[in-house]
């Protein structure tokens, strides 16, 4: 009888040995070929870089509205603050006219208020952008890393990346609606603007965003299913 039991530990002592060798090994091995992996991890970090950039695109938005590589003047070349180019063009064309005109509204654009209004409305863009961003460069990281449920934490991220795509479609008429109450009162439109909403001009990315968060998100339910019913067996 002792006998036996000794042989029924062991037995399940080196069953749980080898399920720990198992997994230890699942861990080291890679989803994807060694040369492909490593371009999944280059790729990730591309994009996590492109998201930690965002932060100062919003502040860049505050400090210099509109600004664009300006060469000429016996200066060289500067980066010029031209918040003119965030009005649409009709608008545009009307501050340009005279020259009092495009004083009066550089001079509004230069007020800190509306440079801190800018950079805030530049944020309803940029956050969901930099969310996107992120959720890419994680999701390719995870790609990128051991075998063990890589991809299952891969598709977790790009179902985030899609969700933020979602609200980034969404956010850009919030944005240019925004951007033009708070630039109006310096044209010489002001106060006959009126902000304008165009879904078409939204529908296509909004709809491929939907399209992509229903697809992952069935992905990762079927390989979670399929997970669960395999460790069942």
């Amino acid at each position: 009888m002792q006998n036996g039991v000794r042989y029924a530990l062991k037995t399940m002592y080196d069953g749980n040995i080898f399920s720990s060798n198992r997994k230890n090994c699942m861990s080291d091995v890679m989803l994807l070929p060694l040369r492909q992996a490593k371009l999944c991890r280059v790729f990730g970090v591309v994009f996590l870089l492109a998201a930690m950039v965002m932060p100062f695109v919003i502040v860049t938005a505050g400090l210099t509205p509109g600004a664009n590589p300006y060469c000429g003047g016996g200066k060289g070349c500067v980066w010029k603050a031209q918040p003119s180019l965030l009005l649409d063009e009709e608008t545009r064309l009307q501050v340009a006219a005279t020259a009092t005109t495009q004083r009066r509204f550089e001079s509004y654009a230069a007020r800190p208020d509306i440079r801190i209004g800018l950079a805030l409305v530049d944020a309803v863009d940029s956050v969901p952008f930099g969310m996107m961003m992120f959720s890419v460069g994680l999701a390719l990281r995870r790609l990128g890393g051991p075998v063990q449920d890589a991809l299952l934490q891969a598709l977790r991220w790009l179902r985030r990346a899609s969700a933020a795509a979602i609200l980034w479609s969404l956010a850009q008429p919030l944005y240019e609606t925004l951007l033009t109450i708070l630039l109006s009162p310096g044209t010489p439109a002001w106060p006959m603007v009126t902000p304008s909403i165009y879904l078409a001009s939204i529908a296509t990315g909004l709809l491929l965003a939907l399209a992509a968060y229903a697809t992952i998100w069935a992905l990762e339910a079927t390989l979670r299913a399929q997970r669960d019913l395999a460790e069942f067996v």
